[in-house]
């Protein structure tokens, strides 16, 4: 009643008299729609993939830099119970910023995007989710390679490589509403499969090794861009046996140099300026000489790296090492490297990637 009412009034008031002051925040409207990225920090990672369909998420403090020719941390689960599956093998381990584009392509030729943060995190022993729970890949297919990407460019293009040699280049634009359903970027000849996913622009060279030890360097210019179904046209003629270990692009900035890892553990890195500029498609030359007593032993991987950059060297039993780059010696062509990681070659372990860390400064903002 009105008795009720002038009370609370006096009530209201006197709590403005003894309350009451400006108001120092403002509320205004929100000019956009916040976006799920929008509420992620853009963080550092290391993303797993292995040959037995699992994909996970590691923080890149996880593993700190550890000198040349240890052993290194296990980076996924492999326990005796099940060193005889496949589920635990690394296949891909890279590094890369969470709001990075990750263009992973499959061995059928088929390119699924999706963001660094959407990959499910799991710890340094754990086995990591299911891929099918991740992208809509068909049973039987495989993950062959992985890129992260921070901006589509129009004047950069995708190369993709094949494990018999062949090679095509197609316009980044092209890949840029790639989403985790998925798209054909490559038709295969029987038998072949898509192995190597790069970025380049035509004032780059092509860098092309075999598992054999062989390489090929040929300028990008010289390779036609193509539509994304297209077959390509062949790289580098592979003796019998030999397939292509490795893709790399040279912009010829700074001091690079090739660094080259076997799969027993040997590594080197070699001026790029070693390797002169000629046709696509020879037969290349000899890019490392392999040990006398480790006859079977071949070329992992063939990385473009700098004297500042630092590298995750994994095994195919997820033993993970992290070394600075400056430590592995310069040698020439012919040079069989040294020991850049213990590998228990008689278990059947063997080095499966090499991926070069992010600087601590190169952010996607």
């Amino acid at each position: 009643d009105e008795a009720v009412r002038d009370v609370m009034v006096d009530d209201f008031k006197s709590l403005r008299a003894k309350y009451g002051r400006p108001r120092k925040t403002k509320i205004l409207p929100d000019e956009s729609d916040k976006e799920e990225i929008d509420l992620v920090q853009n963080e550092r990672s290391v993303i797993v993939v292995t040959r037995g369909g699992y994909i996970k998420r590691m923080p890149l403090k996880t593993f700190g830099s550890q000198g040349r020719g240890t052993r290194g941390k296990r980076g996924t689960s492999n326990s005796k119970a099940t060193e005889l599956s496949d589920d635990n093998e690394i296949a891909h381990c890279f590094s890369c910023n969470d709001h990075d584009t990750v263009l992973m392509t499959t061995q059928s030729g088929i390119a699924y995007g999706l963001r660094g943060y959407q990959v499910p995190e799991g710890g340094r022993t754990a086995r990591g989710a299911p891929i099918p729970s991740v992208l809509p890949i068909k049973a039987g297919d495989v993950i062959t390679s992985v890129l992260p990407v921070s901006e589509f460019s129009k004047d950069q293009f995708i190369v993709l490589a094949t494990k018999n040699g062949w090679i095509k280049k197609t316009s980044l634009k092209a890949f840029e509403n790639l989403t985790s359903r998925g798209l054909i970027i490559a038709s295969l000849g029987e038998g072949d499969r898509l192995n190597w996913c790069e970025r380049c622009t035509n004032k780059d060279d092509i860098l092309v090794g075999s598992t054999r030890g062989q390489a090929t360097r040929f300028a990008a210019a010289d390779l036609r861009a193509t539509g994304r179904t297209s077959r390509g046209v062949k790289a580098l003629t592979l003796k019998k046996g030999d397939t292509i270990a490795d893709v790399n692009i040279l912009d010829g900035m700074g001091d690079e140099a090739l660094l080259i890892v076997t799969m027993e553990g040997q590594g080197k890195r070699v001026k790029t300026d070693e390797f002169r500029t000629t046709a696509r498609g020879g037969s290349g030359v000899i890019a490392i000489k392999f040990k006398a007593n480790r006859i079977d032993d071949r070329v992992s991987s063939i990385q473009v790296v700098h004297e500042d950059d630092e590298v995750l060297l994994t095994t195919s039993q997820g033993v993970i090492v992290r070394q600075n780059v400056k430590d592995i010696p310069i040698q020439g062509r012919t040079a069989t490297g040294v020991l850049v990681q213990k590998v228990d070659v008689l278990s059947g372990d063997h080095i499966s990637t090499v991926s070069i860390v992010p600087k601590e400064g190169v952010v996607d903002d």
